[in-house]
């Protein structure tokens, strides 16, 4: 796949005190992109839970750029930055485009997966690889990362 994006338009309930795009939005948009994205490929989050597997977020970052506000589309796109071998790990960076196309904001998770049952990380399986992650848009910059530099 060469992109997936998701288009959203900012709501008053987005808005800060200072009336631009608070924050947790776009922390909460770009994890919907994540999520939607799964589901469309066939694994929803929820068919993944009743199965076991979780995906969990271990760190998340935010770099903002403009300014955003009400009203203002924005699309998040996602890129596959990293990952180790087996997918144990992986890094998603997401960029935040207004609709002139300038760069809004930059959001970056490092993420694993859980089984749910031994609440232990562990790697997703070979049908979600095959179907989710092997689809994901590389970053222009992808590398495989070995396991270690995912423990903080």
């Amino acid at each position: 796949m060469k992109s997936y994006e998701k288009e959203v338009e900012i709501i008053w309930a987005d808005m800060d005190p200072n009336q631009h795009m608070r924050h947790t939005s776009y922390s909460q948009y770009a994890a919907h992109t994540r999520i939607s994205f799964f589901a469309q490929q066939g694994f929803p989050l929820q068919d993944l839970a009743k199965k076991g597997l979780g995906a969990i977020l271990l760190r998340e970052q935010s770099t903002y750029i403009r300014e955003t506000q009400m009203h203002e589309k924005l699309s998040f796109n996602m890129l596959l930055k990293a990952a180790s071998e087996d997918y144990t790990f992986y890094t998603i960076e997401q960029e935040v485009r207004k609709e002139n196309g300038k760069l809004a904001a930059r959001v970056v998770i490092d993420g694993s997966w859980i089984d749910m049952q031994a609440r232990k990380i562990t790697a997703p399986w070979p049908e979600l690889v095959a179907a989710v992650i092997d689809e994901l848009p590389r970053h222009k910059d992808f590398e495989w990362k070995e396991p270690t530099y995912y423990r903080f």
